[in-house]
């Protein structure tokens, strides 16, 4: 299967320590079966220690610690998993982030996510119109047609875009990560509506032209509402109250 993602995708690296807002601190971090086995055979000290900090109930998990940092999180938020065990050592969730995958019948598009501040800096600073890559694969694709509408549409939409810089930017990475959605529910009106809700939202009260000041507005907007299946219904349903 083809696999494709924006231009700038190769060029994102994590800044680890030099990161203000770390993704190993907040969230729930879920462990997937094949890096629990691997935790499970981890030897000496090191490994009774991260077997300490998982948490059985439900889907197994890293425990967080009482201020909700990962407890493989050092006091330079470097991880110790990496450090002693390399980047395989990490589980499923921590090798993704920020990125998320859109699967089609004979494609699958990679983005990265607003809500790293990072992935945010490099989306919006890009200084091209979204243009997507192949990564992997050289099969002949046969798109439904239900597909082939929406690639028209998102097509169309991004070629409209008149205006430069990053607010362009942001407007073509909700469409491209939202709008395939569609696909699922049906629900095509009201992702496009939500789309140019959160768009209006995180440039509404952009008014001192800063990039910084964007990407913040961007990775908190991202955080609140993109990451909280919730929140993100409600912003769709169009129930948030913003317009």
């Amino acid at each position: 299967m083809n696999v494709y993602a924006p231009e700038y995708y190769p060029a994102f690296h994590c800044v680890a320590s030099r990161c203000c807002h770390t993704c190993c601190a907040g969230w729930e971090i879920d462990i997937d079966e094949e890096s629990l086995a691997r935790y499970e055979r981890l030897p000496g000290a090191f490994g009774e220690r991260v077997r300490r900090g998982i948490g059985r109930e439900d889907t197994p998990h890293f425990i967080l610690t009482e201020d909700e940092r990962c407890p493989l999180l050092n006091r330079d938020n470097l991880c110790e998993l990496i450090l002693r065990e390399g980047e395989d050592a990490l589980c499923q969730i921590c090798r993704d982030h920020p990125r998320f995958r859109n699967y089609f019948s004979t494609r699958v598009e990679i983005g990265l996510g607003l809500v790293c501040e990072e992935a945010a800096r490099l989306i919006l600073a890009w200084p091209r119109p979204l243009r997507l890559i192949r990564l992997e694969g050289n099969e002949a694709e046969s798109p439904t047609e239900d597909e082939e509408y929406l690639f028209a549409l998102r097509e169309k939409w991004i070629a409209s875009i008149r205006e430069e810089g990053p607010r362009a930017r942001l407007l073509e990475t909700l469409i491209i990560r939202h709008l395939p959605d569609a696909l699922y529910d049906g629900r095509l009106e009201e992702r496009v509506g939500f789309i140019r809700r959160a768009f209006a939202a995180i440039t509404g009260g952009w008014t001192d032209g800063d990039p910084a000041s964007l990407i913040e507005r961007a990775r908190v907007f991202s955080d609140k509402v993109e990451y909280d299946d919730e929140a993100l219904e409600k912003w769709i349903a169009g129930e948030n109250g913003a317009e």
